[in-house]
């Protein structure tokens, strides 16, 4: 039996002001919890569309919390809002927001070992929120990102300029750029995505996620992009800190750009650091099928890190 609890949680910004309220869920097992984990979804997506996952690893012994980014799902509460971020500081406000939710979960478990994952855009915040406190957590997976994209600064800044003189208008022409680049597995017709949950044909069509993003979120996505991808990001990380990467993209040179980042943090002393391969996922393969071994996948690698856990850390 799994309790799910959902609500809403107030968010100050980083001036101390509260802006808005943070959807959330918690899934929590009826059996003793082994660890927590935080969940963070991608851009253009919304935390339901990780009810099967959240609920497979809660029948594993893992409280699980899955949220709204700003702008997105039930933390936007009018058409406005989705899709727009905030006009100063929207980065930053992210990565605290990541944060507040951790916080959340260590202080409703305290004795509880800690974990993070992100996917998508998700997974750049994530590697920023390791940055500055890669010590409250225990362990990390990483699901669909990149190393720094050729262009990356330059496109960063023409998109500043934008969110400068009109940060929440909606351009087609870089929504439509931005789908051919990032989403193009959207336009799978079998509906395939590492998390859509097996029972569930999930719509494109959906109110949470069907809309166009200002340039303010552009310019936010590529600022943290930048951050997430520098050669220092993880400086401030302890070598013995656990990763899992995992490319779900078919894509060769996303690949191996994917295998590069791997390669880099090895070189760089990390000890505990793995890289898996779903490409499967874009195939036609029956979502059940799919989403059942790469739901294995994950909850086996946090089992195995849990179980090699020194006494001490609990």
């Amino acid at each position: 039996m799994i309790k799910e609890n959902s609500a809403y949680l107030q968010s100050n910004s980083i001036e101390n002001i509260i802006t808005h309220e943070i959807y959330y869920t918690v899934f929590q097992p009826e059996m003793p919890i082994k660890a927590s984990i935080i969940i963070l979804h991608g851009l253009q997506e919304h935390s339901g569309r990780y009810t099967g996952f959240a609920r497979h690893l809660a029948s594993q012994g893992f409280a699980v919390l899955t949220y709204d980014h700003l702008g997105h799902g039930k933390t936007a509460k009018s058409k406005e809002q989705l899709g727009f971020f905030m006009l100063k500081n929207a980065k930053e406000q992210l990565i605290y927001d990541a944060k507040l939710m951790a916080e959340l979960m260590d202080n409703s478990f305290p004795d509880a070992p800690i974990f993070i994952i992100g996917h998508s855009m998700g997974s750049f915040i994530t590697r920023c929120l390791l940055r500055q406190s890669s010590i409250h957590f225990n362990g990390a997976v990483i699901i669909g990102t990149e190393n720094k994209p050729a262009g990356t600064s330059v496109i960063t800044g023409i998109l500043y300029f934008l969110d400068v003189i009109a940060p929440r208008h909606r351009s087609q022409l870089i929504n439509n750029l931005f789908r051919k680049l990032n989403n193009g597995y959207f336009k799978n017709k079998s509906g395939n995505h590492p998390f859509n949950q097996p029972d569930q044909k999930v719509s494109l069509r959906n109110r949470l996620r069907d809309s166009s993003f200002t340039n303010n979120v552009f310019y936010t996505l590529f600022s943290l992009i930048e951050t997430a991808t520098e050669k220092r990001w993880t400086r401030s990380i302890s070598r013995q800190f656990p990763f899992l990467f995992i490319n779900t993209n078919p894509a060769e040179n996303l690949n191996k750009r994917l295998q590069s980042t791997v390669e880099f943090l090895k070189n760089d002393g990390f000890k505990n650091v793995e890289l898996a391969v779903h490409s499967d996922i874009q195939d036609k393969v029956p979502n059940k099928t799919i989403n059942k071994q790469f739901f294995e996948n994950i909850s086996s690698w946090l089992n195995k890190v849990f179980e090699e856990m020194p006494i001490e850390n609990f």
